[in-house]
């Protein structure tokens, strides 16, 4: 039974024995909390209470001293007695306690003071260690006629009593009832009345009489002052019901507390209403949304006095909000916060959902709002923890310099101080931080003013890690595929961002060609450059390979520069240009080519090459023929000189060399099939002399007729063969190609081996 004289006071004895027992205890915390490990503070209606994740351990409680002795805090007992204790995503704790809270020693409603008990629990349930929190704090901001505050755990609300005549929200009846029932406090609810349907509008409200005494057994707590009045109660007690508008939701308890003051009948109204919106995550903000009024609080007309919003436990400035981009704004009838999501005032935490990186960031919202109304000047204070988690995808940064520096680089991040990067794997490689400041592989970590961090990867081009690939017109790329695995601190949790890098650098040494003349053929160089292993080399179309080495009878020379090729005058790849007294006009095609992407380089070289005596047989059906005279007509008159067919004489002289041109189909050559051959003959003859044109000599050795023989295959293009002209043609081998592009490389073409070649 609850009276209005009942207010527990202390006597000036007790007062003096706590203020000396807080003053002790008060050294102890002290000691206590000289390691930052607690933080106590005094807020307008509540006392505050930090106490850090590292002191708490894995298992504790919190007890109160009050009158009736040790209570533990927890359950409905802390929300019916004003206690709302809070663990954050980090593991701290928070502990708010309003001011009018049971245990309380409360002075006249203007100081307060409260011992409180930190146990840490063993694993067994043992009690491991008892931390004395002794808390006093004085009122600074005089309390207001009628304050409402929707904690997060409760509802409370808190009436000044007025004694008649003087009372506003106040009724009172005189002469006294007669009905003794009305000795004691009762407390009148009202709720929605579901017998009844209403077409439109509000649902129709009942009332239910309940005694004080039996009040708490619904879930509410009557408390009742030196001033004021209190009632309290967890959200969804048993007579709360609930108001929706729009996307508004608001719990409502609709009390009026009737009391008797000598004679009179007192009632005081003692309704509260809180909004039950929670925070969410929409766009790149953290929305919170609040109705302007709570219909059941205010009788019309309302003029608004004043709103504060504190953000982190600290009022804000319009200035403050601007800078960290907070928007608050009246939206048709509501209050909607904006906080962009990871704005300065909450705390951001890293976390792993499925395999996937996610960060979670918290911050806690404080609204106090006064205003006044018909009936009552009224505050309204409203505590909101707002927790919303967002996926964040790490980014990949490619830091390779545009001129190269000879390494890959990369970023990844950026995370928050509770992510560690615990390993790379680098292809199939895997590599820490430790391990990478002996190796060329390299890692470090970035460090930004925010206080998050980045982490960089570098690897040498030329690790062989790193797959390099040729793209032509001197341009070469290096790609790596990464696995950055972390970890999250404390909790363990690990989580993978794959990464692939690739960077392209003009850095390529291309072949290059060269080549010269030499006494019996072209030698030709080819500096590899640094890409030798991925090109081809092609001579006159043939790709030069063991065999064509072989049969071309090359020197091949091969250093760690160069590669040198002498082919020999007659060799596969030499091709035929002209023949005149000068000497055989020869070429050597060669191409160097990129397996991967074609790219040709080429070089044409062109030789003169002194000969005495060759037969030429072209593909066009002509012959050419270049004698030395003095090996085969010593102190012949060239003019004497003929085919079978005399009217077919030298095209040119020089006194000691003659050539012939002629066409196999004149000058008396003959045709013979052979095996799939056409054979064409000819022969060069000496005319007989007359005494005045020939000086008479001892060459009775020398034959007058020298056999000119072309050998053609019968049913395949023709091609250039080279003969001594006096002797006879050579098994036949694979050909003598004309230049030709290398992509025809694989076709056959057979030509006779010149003799003596």
């Amino acid at each position: 039974m609850y009276h209005i004289n009942t207010v527990t006071k202390m006597n000036h004895k007790k007062f003096l024995i706590f203020a000396l027992l807080l003053g002790l205890l008060s050294l102890t915390l002290g000691q206590s909390t000289q390691d930052g490990m607690f933080k106590t503070e005094c807020r307008d209606r509540h006392f505050l209470l930090f106490v850090k994740s590292h002191f708490l351990g894995p298992k504790f409680r919190f007890e109160v001293q009050g009158e009736s002795g040790v209570r533990t805090v927890e359950g409905h007992w802390a929300e019916e007695c004003g206690y709302s204790l809070l663990m954050d995503s980090w593991g701290d704790l928070t502990l708010r306690v309003s001011y009018l809270a049971c245990a309380v020693d409360n002075q006249d409603d203007s100081d307060f003071r409260l011992m409180l008990w930190l146990v840490k629990v063993g694993p067994d349930g043992e009690d491991l260690s008892r931390h004395p929190l002794p808390l006093s704090c004085s009122l600074e901001e005089s309390w207001r006629p009628r304050e409402v505050v929707c904690e997060n755990n409760y509802m409370e609300v808190s009436v000044e009593k007025r004694l008649p005549p003087d009372h506003r929200g106040t009724e009172f009846v005189t002469p006294p009832p007669v009905d003794d029932a009305l000795r004691e406090w009762r407390v009148m609810f009202r709720v929605p009345d579901l017998r009844q349907h209403p077409g439109s509008g509000w649902t129709p409200l009942k009332e239910e009489n309940i005694p004080v005494n039996l009040v708490h057994l619904l879930g509410y707590r009557i408390i009742p002052t030196a001033t004021r009045i209190v009632l309290r109660c967890g959200y969804g007690s048993r007579l709360a019901y609930n108001l929706q508008d729009g996307e508004v939701s608001v719990e409502v308890v609709s009390a009026t507390v009737l009391y008797r003051h000598h004679w009179t009948l007192l009632r005081v109204d003692t309704s509260v209403a809180c909004s039950t919106n929670k925070g969410r995550l929409e766009g790149g903000d953290v929305l919170l949304v609040l109705p302007w009024l709570l219909p059941p609080l205010v009788v019309s007309p309302v003029r608004e006095k004043s709103l504060k919003v504190a953000v982190g436990g600290h009022y804000i400035t319009q200035c403050v909000a601007h800078n960290r981009g907070y928007r608050i704004h009246d939206n048709n009838g509501t209050i909607e916060i904006r906080i962009p999501f990871g704005a300065e005032g909450g705390r951001l935490k890293s976390a792993v959902s499925a395999g996937v990186y996610s960060q979670l960031y918290e911050v806690d919202v404080e609204l106090l709002r006064q205003w006044q109304d018909s009936t009552w000047n009224q505050t309204q204070r409203s505590f909101r923890t707002l927790r919303v988690d967002q996926k964040h995808t790490p980014i990949i940064t490619n830091l390779t310099a545009p001129s190269g520096g000879g390494r890959l680089a990369v970023s990844v991040g950026v995370f928050l101080p509770d992510v560690v990067l615990e390993n790379v794997t680098v292809a199939t490689r895997v590599f820490n931080l430790n391990e990478s400041k002996q190796n060329t592989v390299q890692i470090s970590q970035l460090s930004f003013p925010n206080g998050t961090h980045s982490y960089l990867l570098q690897v040498p081009f030329s690790h062989p890690l790193v797959t390099s690939k040729y793209l032509g017109g001197g341009y070469r790329s290096y790609s790596l595929s990464l696995l950055f695995s972390f970890l999250l601190s404390p909790d363990g949790e690990v989580f993978h961002v794959p990464a692939a890098v690739r960077a392209t650098q003009q850095d390529v040494v291309a072949p290059r060609l060269g080549g010269e003349c030499t006494e019996h053929g072209v030698r030709i160089l080819v500096h590899y450059g640094d890409l030798e292993a991925e090109w081809s080399v092609y001579v006159g179309g043939l790709k030069l390979d063991w065999q064509l080495v072989q049969e071309g009878q090359y020197v091949v020379d091969s250093t760690e520069e160069f590669l040198s090729l002498e082919i020999p005058l007659y060799a596969p790849g030499v091709d035929y240009r002209g023949l005149d007294l000068r000497g055989l006009e020869v070429s050597v095609w060669v191409s160097v080519v990129h397996m991967a992407t074609m790219e040709e380089f080429t070089h044409l070289q062109e030789c003169l090459l002194p000969v005495e005596e060759l037969l030429v047989c072209l593909p066009d059906g002509q012959m050419v023929v270049l004698l030395d005279l003095s090996a085969v007509f010593p102190g012949a008159n060239p003019g004497l000189l003929a085919l079978q067919d005399s009217s077919c004489v030298p095209l040119a002289s020089d006194g000691s060399s003659v050539m012939f041109r002629f066409n196999t189909e004149t000058c008396g050559t003959t045709v013979t099939h052979v095996d799939g051959h056409v054979i064409y003959t000819n022969e060069v003859r000496l005319l007989s002399p007359s005494p005045a044109h020939v000086r008479q000599g001892p060459h009775p050795h020398l034959s007058p007729r020298i056999p000119l023989i072309c050998v053609y295959p019968e049913n395949e293009p023709s091609r250039v063969s080279i003969y001594k002209p006096h002797s006879p043609p050579a098994p036949l081998r694979p050909p003598q190609h004309t230049h030709t592009s290398h992509k025809h490389s694989t076709e056959m073409k057979w030509r006779p081996l010149p003799a003596g070649g």
